[in-house]
């Protein structure tokens, strides 16, 4: 059987050092901020928050080029056989094109490009999921990419915004277009669907969006049994701890759930006083 490598990027919002402990590549997007492209990973989460709260300046982001790839490739391939390689939603980011420029550039035969139409924790799950199957040793190559087609199956992403704006400029909106210039008193409920952020409805007034977020966050999917559970936010502890305690009053267990910050890729561009819910199922 094939020793098989993964491959992931930072908007998946697992910890770096975590990843190279599981023998897991990362490639890194990048950041233009306070006049330089940085690296995503090498930006510290809350001082580039405080940043977003307070600067009129809405930063800019890149998808790693095919290079930064290749880079990545070489490295991982030295030590497996194949690599499946899994990404921010390509329809979200270029990152998923430029991880196949890559492959194309070096061996289409032993790296797997497969479309995750995740981000956040939906990607990091999926990641998490794909290394304990590969741990496993029973699966193939074609067993490995079809677990990840179907894992969007499985999982909720439902969030909220202060601002559409951020969304609107970074290109990201989809079809939550229907929401702009509604927003006055009014907070948007998002989805993460098929890889595309869509519009569920408009609610009035703060309470309410927390507890529609957290309820329909954990609707049932699947063979009904919660697997996995992250609150995240911009920043905002506030609005992260309030969807954190209505989760809990829901049932979940408060051990059982991550709080965090999400990665700055994906915050950059739902902007602050933004948050979520990712949950996954059996």
């Amino acid at each position: 059987m094939p020793k098989i490598g993964i491959v992931t990027d930072n908007t998946c919002d697992i910890d770096p050092k975590q990843l190279e402990e599981m023998g897991i590549g990362c490639v890194s997007l990048y950041v233009k901020w306070k006049d330089k492209f940085e690296r995503a990973v090498d930006i510290d989460v809350d001082d580039f928050y405080e940043f977003l709260k307070t600067s009129d300046y809405i930063p800019a982001t890149s998808q790693p080029t095919p290079q930064d790839f290749e880079e990545v490739y070489k490295k991982m391939l030295k030590d497996y056989d194949e690599l499946i390689s899994v990404h921010l939603s390509g329809k979200l980011s270029g990152t998923y094109n430029s991880a196949r420029i890559a492959a194309q550039n070096l061996d289409e035969k032993r790296i797997h490009i497969v479309e995750s139409y995740e981000a956040t924790w939906g990607l990091g799950y999926l990641v998490l999921e794909l290394k304990k199957l590969i741990d496993s040793g029973d699966y193939s190559i074609e067993d490995l990419k079809s677990f990840v087609e179907h894992f969007q199956e499985k999982v909720n992403v439902y969030f909220t915004v202060g601002s559409l704006n951020y969304l609107a400029k970074g290109g990201r909106i989809g079809k939550a277009t229907a929401f702009v210039g509604s927003m006055l008193n009014i907070k948007p409920l998002l989805k993460l669907d098929n890889g595309e952020i869509l519009p569920v409805k408009r609610i009035r007034g703060y309470n309410k969006i927390i507890k529609e977020l957290s309820t329909l966050a954990m609707e049932e999917k699947g063979k009904g049994e919660l697997k996995n559970i992250t609150v995240e936010h911009t920043g905002s502890l506030k609005l992260g701890g309030d969807l954190l305690d209505e989760v809990v009053k829901l049932g979940v267990p408060r051990e059982k759930i991550i709080f965090e910050p999400m990665d700055i890729i994906i915050g950059m561009h739902l902007g602050p006083d933004s948050g979520g819910i990712v949950t996954t199922w059996e």
